[in-house]
């Protein structure tokens, strides 16, 4: 008896070595998530609390290795959560591979490592992805800003005769780090855009942010000024090269914004398409979503009002505050209400934590004229057509709020010129969603509403025959 659990004593711990050391190592993964496919490495080593998990991403080698502050490591399976970018992964080992699910931003999938090094593989498009042929040419632009830097973007140009009147459309894109596609999540709009016009004889161009793409700068730094002043060199250069284009502004949300702070500096536009955009101001677009969108995630009534108090809050100590003021004031703020707000929005976050993300967000100079921005400021000053779209589910621009200020704050001669248009059961993107949450956008298979697409046509020749 006692050599038979001799032998069972051995014969357990060798499975415990062996899983030991398949566990340890470095880990190859080549996963697929939102349209993108990417690399990534796990060096493992040890056990417990005394190993380790460190990650590196080798298609970003600027980027340094990254050592895990919370995770959990046993011999056959692993743990880890990356709070800076809010990614968590689980996996346990399957044969020769490490096999599990990796979490963020409410988007969950599949990514299996394994011990041979991967190589990177091209996603899979989205079926409104643009195919040839192109009835179209399309050529590189550089266009250089009075601060030297160059906004790169590509030019579709039909088949037109030289000396005649011509629209031509630049797509400005919305919040964040935008390249010309204005690619999110999988999905393409501007090139989808881009492309249908071509077919319809109408020309475009869509270009990198600046600090994205081929275009220079440091995206990072910019604030709606920057992003202003780039689409008037863009107007200006268009402008010079082709005097017959009659120039329309397609600005998508934040890009709405862009296109009335320009239109109020250049005679050279014709007029704005203004695609699920701010008709009313800065700060109160973003109290409204921060209700919406947690809402529409599933937290509860007083969960997601919550979350638009510190939101509304953070929103007012940024305009009344300085850069070395706001961490302070929105701290003192937080701790009267610290012990009542609900678990579910804290997240297991600090105090410390939640003063530094909200100063993240607020204490920057876009921030503050984002939440200063005011719609009327601008429509009170212009002559303009504009074409108005919003969806109907959309909860990160409200339709019905949206669209009633572009109304109120036009001047009467705009406003007898305008169109409004709402697209039933779409959202943010122009997408017919279901759940109609942000995080569904990947999942989604539809870039655009085709009846996006009709309405800006039929607007764009409306307006070249009322030229003429």
């Amino acid at each position: 008896m006692k050599r038979n659990l001799f032998l069972l004593t051995i014969i357990l711990c060798s499975i415990s070595y062996i899983s030991h050391s398949q566990i340890q190592g470095i880990w190859h993964s080549n996963f697929q998530v939102a349209g993108k496919s990417l690399l990534m490495d796990l060096d493992v080593k040890g056990i417990g609390r005394d190993g380790s998990i460190t990650i590196s991403i080798p298609d970003q080698p600027k980027m340094k290795p990254q050592t895990m502050e919370d995770f959990a490591l046993f011999s056959d399976s692993l743990w880890f959560s990356w709070k800076m970018i809010g990614l968590t992964y689980s996996g346990k080992l399957q044969g020769d591979s490490l096999v599990g699910k990796m979490s963020q931003s409410g988007l969950t999938w599949d990514a299996i490592f394994y011990k041979e090094v991967q190589v990177l593989k091209a996603a899979k498009g989205k079926v409104q992805d643009p195919q040839a042929p192109f009835p179209y040419v399309s050529q590189e632009l550089l266009v250089k800003t009075a601060k030297k830097i160059q906004i790169a973007g590509t030019l579709i140009m039909p088949e037109l005769e030289k000396n005649i009147s011509f629209p031509l459309v630049i797509l400005v894109s919305g919040s964040g780090a935008q390249d010309r596609n204005c690619e999110i999540l999988g999905h393409r709009p501007f090139w989808v855009l881009a492309d249908d016009l071509g077919r319809n004889q109408i020309a475009s161009f869509r270009y990198d942010d600046r600090g994205v793409g081929k275009s220079s700068g440091k995206f990072q730094e910019a604030t709606q000024t920057d992003f202003a002043n780039d689409l008037l060199a863009v107007i200006k250069a268009l402008k010079k090269d082709y005097p017959n284009a009659q120039i329309y502004i397609y600005g998508h949300s934040e890009g709405g914004m862009t296109a009335l702070r320009a239109a109020v500096q250049t005679q050279d536009i014709a007029g704005i398409i203004e695609a699920a955009s701010v008709g009313s101001n800065g700060k109160e677009v973003l109290i409204e979503q921060q209700y919406l969108i947690p809402k529409a995630n599933g937290f509860s009534e007083e969960e997601s009002r919550w979350n638009q108090r510190f939101y509304e809050a953070g929103a007012e100590i940024a305009l009344k505050t300085t850069t070395q003021e706001f961490s302070k004031m929105f701290n003192d703020w937080l701790s009267q209400y610290w012990d009542s707000i609900p678990k579910n929005i804290i997240d297991g976050a600090t105090q410390k934590e939640v003063t530094e993300q909200m100063s993240t967000f607020f204490n920057n100079a876009w921030a503050r004229e984002f939440l200063a921005f005011e719609s009327r400021t601008y429509l009170t000053k212009l002559n303009l057509p504009f074409l108005v779209i919003n969806g109907t589910q959309d909860i990160q621009v409200p339709a019905k709020s949206n669209q009633d200020s572009f109304r109120k704050n036009m001047t009467p001669a705009t406003l007898g010129k305008s169109t409004f248009y709402l697209l039933d059961g779409a959202n943010h993107l122009f997408q017919q969603c279901k759940s109609c949450d942000i995080n569904e956008y990947a999942s989604l298979e539809q870039t655009l509403d085709p009846q996006v697409m009709v309405w800006i046509k039929a607007w764009i020749s409306e307006q070249q025959k009322a030229r003429q």
